[in-house]
């Protein structure tokens, strides 16, 4: 699986920037945490608070509140809806919100010898505004990720460790926001532990590739990304 997921990386990687792109890199580190609760065994209600920040430059923090719920409809298909509400505090400019209702399936499938192989699409509106008061300018963004997570394993005497790894390239329709980034391609490896009531915790090394447009050129942005996930389920 690690082969095929090297594969579709490196075909997703896009090609060199023209002359009139400049490239930047950020280092940065992401936190969020998920709350759980399950209706029943196959309806269950996510939220995730998040906060972003660049740790090689001051130039922007973000925080986002997104809920979301899920239902099964088969052990091998899942649907998945919410909207996040992002907020990008700038520097040296205005700060943007961000409004994104989508909708995702998950298809977890093939299993084999514990492991899973996820995949997952998902559609989003992205709605921003720019400026107090002003229009929203909207633009629509598709997703796939290509997931693989171990069998739990046990390191000394602890147990209940899983590793996980991805790749999710994106996709744009129509036209592109100036001085947004625009997603190409994300990679991720990371681990992860359950723990004893109802917590879990990720820690996961993220690349991700994008471009932003100002004016007649831009940069593209190369975003190195420590990211630490902690779950809560309440039942």
């Amino acid at each position: 699986m690690a082969p095929l997921l090297i594969v579709v990386a490196v075909a997703m990687i896009p090609a060199p920037a023209a002359a009139q792109y400049t490239e930047s890199t950020y280092f940065e580190t992401w936190t969020d945490f998920r709350t759980i609760y399950n209706f029943s065994s196959r309806f269950r209600y996510d939220g995730d608070y998040a906060f972003r920040a660049a740790l090689s430059t001051a130039d922007f923090t973000q925080v986002a509140i997104r809920p979301a719920a899920r239902f099964e409809v088969e052990p091998w298909l899942r649907l998945h809806g919410g909207v996040g509400w992002f907020h990008t505090f700038f520097r040296n400019a205005e700060d943007v919100d961000e409004l994104r209702p989508w909708l995702g399936i998950r298809v977890p499938w093939p299993r084999f010898g514990g492991w899973v192989v996820s995949n997952y699409f998902r559609l989003e509106l992205r709605a921003f505004n720019f400026r107090t008061g002003g229009d929203w300018d909207v633009v629509w963004r598709a997703r796939y990720q290509l997931q693989v997570r171990s069998p739990d394993f046990t390191i000394g005497s602890a147990q209940g460790f899983y590793a996980l790894a991805f790749v999710e390239p994106f996709h744009n329709f129509g036209s592109f926001l100036e001085g947004i980034s625009v997603d190409r391609v994300r990679l991720n490896a990371g681990a992860g532990k359950n723990m004893a009531g109802g917590w879990r915790v990720e820690l996961n090394a993220m690349f991700q590739k994008g471009r932003v447009r100002e004016g007649s050129g831009g940069f593209d942005l190369d975003e190195f990304i420590l990211r630490l996930r902690l779950f809560y389920s309440f039942n």
